[in-house]
């Protein structure tokens, strides 16, 4: 049991480790054996990858699995929304790898043997997540009697727990070993050669010095140049694949907020100047706070300056009892209570041992093991030497144990108070959330005034009858502006504020100023353009404190842009073309008498430009910008030679190449060999990225979550 515990221990490394990189997918018993079979109906599909379509019941049994085993590993009951949300897209992605993946191994006949999988588990060649889990913190060796003595005991567990866990440890490290097998088959095949490496070599070592004269593209106003429709369907189509887009909408909306009413602040006010009779009357202020109180009710003493500026001078020359209030700030109603006064020093200095015990150690042993060490404290044996062999916070280990001077808000609330509470040179046992401490105060300072306050505080909130007001407005609205157009003038008539998103993806879980959107964005994709969203036929959504309605304004889908919905950014792309193409033919028709800058910079009335150290891989031109063509070119010419019109982003080019350089210091096997090094690295990512690319992925994983 004492290694399972282990591993649990170790589970968050694993987990992070193994699932976050999510080399592919959990599998446990015979389920996908028959899931698709069962399964098949489409409305229940989930996605499609490569040709196969993957059921939402089986997806979502791999996630479930997935979460059992994070929180049996993590020792947690449930998990958040956040972890669910992550455990979500760790699924998705370790299924597409196992899909996406799942031709090319068998094509290729990548599998690991029981033969295999016994040397990763107890051979010469263990894999990283067996030492991970089994070596011996104190001696960083592999213990590989725990090993076999966990694979001999898994079975017996009658939760099924233990054994699920390590099914799913030994399908992480198959699945990791054939993903680096196929990694293997890939990078090995590529190759870099000596002509390569050379040619590398000579655009990486040339450098270039050169003079330039350019004219902007503005030079040509836009009324000259002429552009028929049938010019922008030719760029559209050549340059169609310029226009991928993924599926995404536009909505426009408005928002009515709900807000508490001058009835809802009349109602709160009642019920703090009710509350304030019982608040004066009770023993326990901070207990009375902490019931009624919708903040969090502090526990700390402060010093005068420390506490709110509307309280310092009014809360610390009162009595015991006084109470201050109701005050209204920041949309609530408070009332403060001066708790208690004491006299307590701003500062101590302690040192502590950290005992954590482990998930087979009861308190009763915790508290046994703490008892014998305050003993041998007591009996003069030395904290440092107690503290380097049973504490495990290292950071004071390093100190003998020694935290230094610290402030009362500087520690968790448990440890302050006993160590503001404690005698200086007296030892103290106190439990907080990071294990059971021995404490020793060793030096306190100078003893001043503090107070504590009970302050409970009541926030201004909408009831019922303002929610039902709010929404009848909103449903008015709604049901008098079905139209966009409608929508549109009622918006202009009743001078609200209308609010634009766009971009919004299926799959997005967030919208800016909106709580839980994910109904709302489902809806949206249930919409057709310049329709009014609805859900159920119920076209207001209820987020938070807020009532939306909204219309579908542009629609993306997946592919290639339509030539209507660029047309004004092909536009663009044409008109500089055409700008380009007449500027080139100006420059022309100066060259062509005399091919010569000073000549060409006096005829356009500007001056020569110069840019020094210029390689291949240079990334911009002085006084030009971005200009890779213009760079390209160069690199590519002699000393001494004059370009024709060069056309680049921003302007058109002739270029003049002053001085060439090149250093023959780097070696062409070296250069080699640094190539080959980067095939095979960008083979670790783009061999997977290809295929991904190449399989055709639907997700529709929006529909159900």
């Amino acid at each position: 049991m004492a290694t399972l515990e282990k591993i649990r221990n170790r589970a968050g490394v694993l987990v992070a480790v193994v699932i976050g990189v999510a080399l592919l997918a959990f599998i446990l018993g015979d389920f996908f054996n028959s899931g698709g079979a069962l399964f098949s109906n489409s409305q229940f599909e989930i996605a499609e990858i490569s040709g196969k379509s993957i059921p939402y019941q089986k997806y979502q049994k791999e996630l479930n699995d997935i979460m059992e085993i994070t929180k049996f590993s993590s020792g947690e009951s449930t998990l958040d929304e956040t972890a669910t949300e992550r455990i979500r897209q760790q699924t998705w992605t370790q299924m597409v790898r196992e899909y996406v993946l799942e031709d090319e191994y068998d094509e290729l006949g990548v599998n690991i043997s029981s033969q295999e999988l016994w040397d990763m588990v107890q051979g010469e060649n263990i894999h990283p997540i067996i030492r991970n889990l089994f070596t011996n913190p104190e001696t960083g060796e592999l213990n590989s009697l725990a090993v076999i003595q966990f694979l001999k005991s898994y079975d017996q567990d009658p939760t099924g727990q233990r054994k699920a866990y390590w099914l799913f440890i030994e399908d992480q490290m198959v699945q990791e070993r054939m993903f680096t097998k196929y990694l293997n088959l890939v990078s090995k095949g590529l190759y870099s050669t000596k002509a390569e490496a050379k040619s590398e070599l000579s655009y990486m070592n040339k450098k270039v010095d050169f003079e330039f004269v350019f004219q902007d593209l503005h030079a040509i106003p836009d009324s000259i140049v002429e552009i028929s429709t049938n010019e922008l369907k030719e760029y559209y189509n050549y340059h169609q694949s310029d226009y991928k887009q993924m599926a995404s909408r536009a909505i426009e909306y408005i928002t009515f907020d709900v807000v508490a009413s001058e009835e809802d602040k009349k109602v709160t006010e009642e019920w703090i100047n009710n509350v304030e009779a019982d608040f004066a009357n009770t023993q326990n202020d901070i207990e009375f706070a902490h019931l009624n109180s919708d903040l969090p009710v502090d526990n700390a003493f402060y010093k005068q300056d420390e506490l709110p500026e509307n309280l310092r001078d009014i809360m610390f020359n009162e009595k015991e009892g006084f109470i201050y209030g109701p005050y209204f700030e920041n949309e609530t109603y408070y009332l403060a209570k001066l708790s208690e006064i004491n006299y307590l020093p701003d500062s101590v200095k302690a040192k502590h041992i950290l005992i954590q015990p482990t998930r087979n150690e009861s308190s009763e042993q915790v508290y046994a093991l703490a008892d014998s060490l305050v003993s041998l404290l007591k009996s003069g044996t030395s904290f440092a030497t107690l503290s380097e062999k049973f504490s495990t916070d290292n950071a004071a280990n390093e100190k003998g144990g020694d935290l230094g001077w610290f402030r009362a808000n500087q520690m968790v609330s448990p440890f302050s108070d006993t160590c503001f509470s404690a005698k200086t040179g007296e030892y103290k046992l106190v439990a907080t959330q990071f294990g059971l401490h021995i404490v020793q105060v060793t030096d306190k300072a100078k003893n001043e005034k503090k107070v504590k306050l009970a302050i409970l505080g009541r926030k201004l909130q909408p009831g019922s009858e303002t929610y039902q007001k709010t929404y009848a407005k909103a449903s008015k609205f709604a049901g008098n502006n079905q139209t966009y157009d409608e929508f549109i003038k009622a918006i202009e008539v009743e001078n609200l504020t209308k609010k634009v998103a766009t971009n919004i993806k299926e799959s997005d879980q967030q919208f800016a100023g909106l709580e839980y959107p994910r109904e709302l964005i489902r809806s949206i994709y249930n919409t057709d353009n310049k329709q009014i969203i609805t859900s159920q036929n119920n076209p207001i959504f209820e987020l938070g404190n807020r009532f939306v309605i909204g219309f579908v304004t542009e629609v993306k889908e997946d592919g290639f842009a339509p030539f209507e919905q660029v047309e004004p950014q092909v536009l663009v792309q044409v008109k500089k073309q055409k700008k380009a193409d007449l500027l080139a033919d100006k420059f022309n028709e100066i060259l062509k008498d005399n091919p010569d800058l000073d000549n060409l910079a006096g005829k356009l009335n500007t001056e020569i430009y110069e840019a020094t150290d210029i390689n291949f891989r240079s990334y911009s031109v002085p006084n030009a910008g971005i200009e890779p063509k213009v760079i390209a070119v160069v690199t590519a010419m002699e000393q001494g030679q004059i370009s024709g019109p060069v056309k680049g982003n921003n302007g058109v080019f002739v270029l003049k190449v002053i001085a060439v350089s090149v250093d023959e210091s780097v070696n062409n096997e070296i250069q080699q060999m640094q190539m080959m090094t980067q095939f095979q690295n960008r083979a670790n990512y783009e061999a997977f990225e290809a295929l991904k690319e190449n399989a055709v992925i639907i997700d529709k994983r929006a529909k159900f979550y």
